[in-house]
């Protein structure tokens, strides 16, 4: 029963999960009362009347109902393992320590694939399930684009932005969770099932608090978003309404101090009047470009390309020839239009325009409006 992490204190776990009345909240005041979930199966009936808000049904689930609910969680074990999923409970020093934190966490984890609970850096990617093409666009660039800080991307596998974070994060080669609100031996929608397997065949993951054979319901949903902004380090909204799961996801987020980013609309646009909202009441930052995001959260971007970018074009400059390298001196010094380096007396303005036209085909410039130049970064 060790397997895939069924201890005997993570069947315990589940197994107060099973007691009617227990919810993550409770549950975790009695599991650090009593010191572990077996624990709390094993307590004296007096000890039991001293938790405070403990009401007698649940106090009867827990001295009579132990062994009818030790035996379905054994069960649910059972079925887990046959399904390959594993489990992490809040008593294993593996739980996430970013949900660990909070008071409501579920007291069970179950998962499959290469999930690193620890890792340096996760974002979560949410939005409306029926994007414009410009939001389409937004996301599929945000998600691309992130590539080179390199998180985790997370999302709730629901239709719209959710599954293009999901399919954008797998064609750049990133990893990708979904954190799901049933249990994990089947995947809703049945459409997301091949990109699914392509995740668990990858560095992606599927997440649920939820046993097997839990079935959908609505109030699971509201549930499965605070486990995604619990998760994350941070929360990008790209398109929502003013109601709907990524504006509840984004609130317990910004409840949980977490970093949420929004992606604004004009003012005449009905998917982005929730993203506007979130920006304009300071739970928001406002975003336009993945950049934005890496440079407020203080990422590194990893990306080697950069670096080899950096590399050629400091070898191009050391390939100028003396008036090209006088000219990029200038533009480093704020000089940016060509009148004013003819006012340098140092060189005609033939062979300045010839510098700078040579200059921005190798890619070391760029120009601006008003015939000016500066420098790529």
């Amino acid at each position: 029963m060790e397997s895939l992490g069924y201890n005997e204190e993570t069947i315990a776990a589940m197994e107060l999960g099973l007691c009617g009345g227990i919810g993550p909240v409770l549950g975790r005041i009695l599991i650090e009362h009593f010191g572990s979930a077996t624990a709390v199966f094993g307590a004296a009936p007096a000890a039991l009347h001293q938790i405070p808000g403990l009401s007698n049904k649940v106090k009867y689930n827990i001295i009579h109902s132990a062994k009818s609910h030790l035996d379905e969680a054994r069960e649910y074990a059972k079925k887990h393992i046959a399904n390959g999923i594993s489990v992490v409970s809040i008593s294993e020093k593996n739980y996430p320590y970013r949900l660990k934190e909070l008071a409501d966490a579920p007291l069970c984890l179950y998962f499959k694939g290469g999930i690193d609970w620890d890792a340096p850096r996760i974002l979560g990617v949410i939005g409306t399930r029926k994007p414009t093409p410009h939001g389409s666009h937004e996301a599929k660039k945000m998600v691309e684009d992130m590539r080179p800080f390199n998180p985790i991307i997370v999302s709730g596998m629901a239709y719209g932005i959710d599954a293009i974070a999901h399919r954008t994060a797998l064609e750049t080669g990133q990893a990708t969770w979904a954190v799901l609100a049933h249990g994990l031996e089947k995947i809703y929608p049945a459409a997301h099932q091949a990109f699914a397997k392509q995740m668990l065949a990858g560095r992606g993951g599927l997440i649920s608090e939820f046993p097997i054979d839990t079935k959908m319901h609505p109030d699971y949903f509201p549930r499965r978003n605070r486990i995604v902004a619990g998760l994350c380090d941070a929360i990008l909204v790209i398109e929502s309404g003013l109601k709907g799961g990524s504006m509840i996801t984004a609130r317990i987020a910004h409840s949980y101090n977490r970093d949420v980013f929004s992606v604004p609309g004009r003012p005449s646009d009905l998917a982005s009047v929730g993203c506007n909202f979130l920006i304009q009441k300071n739970m928001a930052h406002i975003v336009q470009n993945a950049n934005d995001i890496g440079e407020s959260m203080n990422w590194e971007n990893q990306n080697p390309t950069s670096n080899n970018q950096n590399s050629q074009q400091l070898n191009l400059f050391q390939q100028l020839n003396p008036i090209e390298k006088q000219v990029m001196q200038w533009l480093m010094e704020g000089i940016n239009h060509p009148n004013k380096m003819l006012e340098k007396h140092q060189w005609t303005a033939s062979k300045i325009s010839m510098a700078l036209l040579d200059l921005e085909l190798k890619g070391l410039i760029y120009s601006t409006a008003g015939n000016q130049y500066k420098p790529n970064n």
